[in-house]
């Protein structure tokens, strides 16, 4: 079953990113909030990797921001929710 992992840690928090890593399917999703957004500038290899533009526009990093990440809306974030059967919170 696909899960959304809705991450709103930041990396330094534990080990986040290696547990990201173990616990991701290729058929999950990962959509980065809050001040998990900074994992999204450690280029991860994480299935469908995705994150909250409000969030990256308010630490000022759209500029840097990767390309290959899709940042979303609140609207986004909800069709991602919906999308995957069920979701997961790592905060």
């Amino acid at each position: 079953m696909n899960t959304l992992h809705i991450v709103s840690c930041p990396p330094s928090a534990s080990t986040t990113l290696d547990a990201l890593l173990r616990t991701c399917s290729t058929t999950d999703g990962v959509l980065l909030t809050g001040n998990g957004i900074y994992l999204g500038l450690q280029s991860p290899a994480l299935p469908a990797l995705h994150a909250l533009r409000h969030d990256v526009e308010a630490r000022g990093l759209l500029a840097q921001w990767p390309a290959n990440i899709p940042l979303v809306d609140h609207n986004g974030y909800v069709d991602l929710c919906i999308r995957f059967a069920k979701s997961l919170n790592w905060s």
